[in-house]
């Protein structure tokens, strides 16, 4: 019956991996499947609890840390559940002992739906192995999680024990108020673009910075309508989402509005054109943000770095008081709108406070509880299928 439940209740399971901290048993000297490694563990009364059942139960995560998933969490409501579940489940096999210390990558994972996201090859989460041998999982608006025990083997694949809940990443523009990129944010409302490229599926950005902006501001302003739609779509890459470990020297890559950026490197040094990424691989709802320290130009596709200059000269004619940030006035506001804050940079710290959102903009989807167990039972067979890793969250 146990092995009936855990084939029907893929998802659920995901969602119920309550592994406490010191009760994981030594490894085992052969591959077990999931259900005799976690029998065999002495604090899993959680997980039993919740597995047994189709829908989580409130009291499974009722010590979820205070992220943006504290708003919309509904355990009984589907159409919030699993794809926050699917989230937490890797395709393909990772394991954390082989990752080399550096760059990021990119894990995609079981998160497809419509409603939380539009890469076609599932969600991503940010993977990177950091000194002191930290393997950190980041999520959206640069949440932070830690692996605090990992490569459990089962049958079908790794378990990755985590400290935090991995967050679906946001939609482009509630993404970028959490970072603070409001210029670029603006220029997306000004330009009539932001509707169109938080629909499109796979895109890689590369957003400036406000103080890039700032530094060329009185060339922006005179730039007329067509100008201002060139300029952002030069900006982004469609059909791509492009983990900056991916860029490799020499990299051309197609620009929405025409054209192409190239990718150059300097010793850890990332360059698009001339503009240096400062801030590599957010993740949105439909690809990755990618932070330059200066604006793009269409007009300036030749420009080169100079990798031994502290920063890199803008290719705009430079005219501002720096003061002033171009664009900003054009993003709408209400009198929910959520202050904007500056999220994670390179020191991990998460700081991010915007609303979590779908991709449809609605503050959690809404749909009948009644429809969980069709939901969770469409997970049947997964288990069987190629191998994969269960990211879990501990402690709750």
């Amino acid at each position: 019956m146990f092995a009936s439940t855990l084939h029907g209740s893929l998802i659920a399971l995901v969602a119920c991996l309550a592994l406490s901290s010191t009760h994981i048993a030594a490894a085992h000297t052969e591959d077990e499947d999931l259900g005799t490694v976690l029998s065999s563990q002495k604090n899993l009364s959680t997980f039993y609890g919740l597995i047994k059942i189709i829908a989580p139960s409130n009291a499974a995560f009722e010590n979820i840390p205070g992220t943006s998933l504290n708003g919309i969490w509904d355990p009984k409501n589907a159409s919030i559940a699993v794809p926050i579940l699917e989230y937490h489940l890797l395709k393909g096999i990772v394991n954390t002992e082989d990752l080399a210390p550096g760059p990021s990558i990119f894990a995609a994972t079981l998160l497809t739906s419509p409603a939380w996201t539009n890469v076609s090859a599932g969600q991503n989460v940010v993977l990177a192995r950091q000194p002191g041998d930290v393997v950190v999982f980041t999520s959206a608006q640069g949440s932070r999680t830690t692996r605090t025990r990992g490569d459990i083997a089962f049958a079908g694949g790794l378990i990755q024990v985590i400290d935090n809940l991995l967050i679906p990443p946001t939609p482009l523009s509630e993404t970028l108020q959490a970072f603070g990129l409001n210029a670029f944010l603006g220029a997306l409302h000004a330009s009539d673009l932001l509707s169109a490229l938080q629909g499109d599926e796979d895109l890689t950005i590369f957003a400036p910075r406000d103080e890039a902006f700032r530094r060329v501001g009185a060339s922006l302003d005179a730039l007329g309508a067509d100008e201002l739609r060139d300029l952002v779509r030069y900006h982004v890459v469609r059909g791509r989402v492009a983990a900056s470990a991916t860029l490799t020297n020499g990299t051309r890559l197609a620009a929405a509005g025409g054209g192409d950026v190239s990718v150059r490197r300097a010793g850890n040094n990332l360059f698009v054109n001339s503009a240096q990424v400062v801030q590599p691989d957010i993740l949105i709802a439909n690809g990755v943000v990618h932070v330059l320290d200066n604006v793009l130009s269409p007009r300036a596709a030749a420009a080169v770095p100079d990798p031994d200059s502290v920063s890199q000269a803008p290719v705009w004619s430079a005219g501002g008081d720096g003061q002033g940030t171009p664009f900003t006035s054009a993003i709408p506001c209400s009198e929910d709108c959520p202050a904007t804050t500056t999220a994670a940079g390179s020191d991990g710290t998460e700081r991010s406070t915007a609303r979590l959102t779908t991709t449809d903009g609605v503050s959690g989807p809404t749909a009948s509880p009644d429809a969980a167990g069709r939901e969770f039972e469409a997970g049947t067979g997964l288990w069987a299928a190629a191998g994969f890793a269960v990211v879990a969250m501990l402690g709750l």
